[in-house]
């Protein structure tokens, strides 16, 4: 196994520091633009979800990915060690997102049942 900085058992390994070269190769004016561009896309998806869904349910959802996809990406793609502690936090907030979008699809399925469209015979 890997030798981890600073003793702790999480971080940057080896393998973690080979797949993150390619950004030493990045010339020095197009690095502000990588962000740049990941901060435009999270920008047009929060406003995205704010259009469709109710803001307090969009900001769960949205605080709740956030965390849940840097842990994984981090792990996929950067070959993060990532702890187990790490993990179960990561679990906890995916089934409460799960939770939060049921209940948001199940009110938005009988709004639309009650707002008189259907005939009854």
């Amino acid at each position: 196994r890997d030798e981890i900085p600073n003793g702790s058992n999480h971080g940057l390994s080896s393998e973690s520091a080979e797949r993150i070269k390619w950004v030493h190769r990045v010339p020095f004016y197009l690095k502000p633009a990588i962000p740049a561009i990941l901060n435009l896309l999270n920008s047009a998806l929060r406003w995205a979800s704010l259009v469709y869904i109710d803001a307090s349910v969009a900001e769960m959802m949205i605080s709740g990915l956030e965390l849940t996809l840097s842990v994984v990406a981090a792990r996929i793609i950067r070959k993060r060690i990532v702890a187990n502690s790490r993990w179960a936090g990561v679990i906890i907030v995916a089934v409460g997102v799960i939770i939060i979008e049921r209940s948001e699809n199940q009110k938005s399925s009988s709004k639309e049942g009650d707002d008189g469209s259907e005939m009854h015979g």
